[in-house]
């Protein structure tokens, strides 16, 4: 939606993903705003957690390997993407009819100008009840971006950040944390030459 105003990632002002503030300093790369965003997340996540080992071994992967292999084709060989201004707090609860008109409103926004596919992440999880029907839909009107292929895991890392902000949410419940830490060891064992393997091969 729209054009950024410097064709940067970012946003002019402090927004906040529930309580958590995010640095929406501007970028000229998604790749290492995403990582910015993705790093605040897992900082507030440690902070209402406590430190974990593991958790500090997957971080390492994530922004040496995982991040850089899906966000940086996007940008890379020819291809790029338009920054575009995104709500990034879409789920079923920040959407309701007009009482009057029915017609549907959305509000409470954490708004940047980022990657559309970010829209999609707090999507994939399942306590939201929506998924691959409302994205089928969606790309109907907006297509994947290239490399198509990657589009599962990428969507999978945008919903990282979701995953960890719900884990921040809930210190007392254990559970959320090692999903987080179950989809990130996914990502690191599915791409362990990170993006050099990804350039090697084409």
């Amino acid at each position: 939606m729209g054009r950024s105003p410097n064709g940067k990632y970012g946003f002019h002002k402090t927004t906040h993903l529930a309580y958590v503030d995010n640095d929406n300093s501007w970028s000229d790369s998604w790749e290492r705003w995403y990582a910015k965003a993705l790093k605040r997340m897992l900082e507030e996540e440690e902070r209402s957690h406590g430190p974990d080992d593991d958790l500090k071994l997957l971080t390492a992967a994530m922004f040496q390997k995982v991040v850089p292999r899906l966000l940086r084709p996007l940008e890379t060989g020819g291809r790029q993407i338009e920054p575009c201004l995104i709500h990034s707090d879409l789920w079923p609860g920040n959407v309701k009819p007009d009482a009057v008109t029915d017609e549907p409103i959305i509000f409470d926004s954490c708004a940047f100008w980022g990657h559309n596919e970010a829209d999609l992440g707090s999507w994939r999880a399942p306590r939201y009840r929506l998924g691959r029907p409302y994205m089928d839909q969606y790309h109907k009107n907006i297509p994947v971006s290239p490399p198509a292929e990657d589009w599962d895991d990428r969507n999978a890392l945008y919903a990282l950040r979701y995953d960890l902000l719900h884990s921040a949410l809930f210190p007392k419940e254990p559970k959320f944390r090692k999903a987080a830490m179950d989809e990130m060891r996914r990502l690191v064992d599915k791409y362990p030459d990170g993006y050099e393997g990804f350039a090697s091969s084409k």
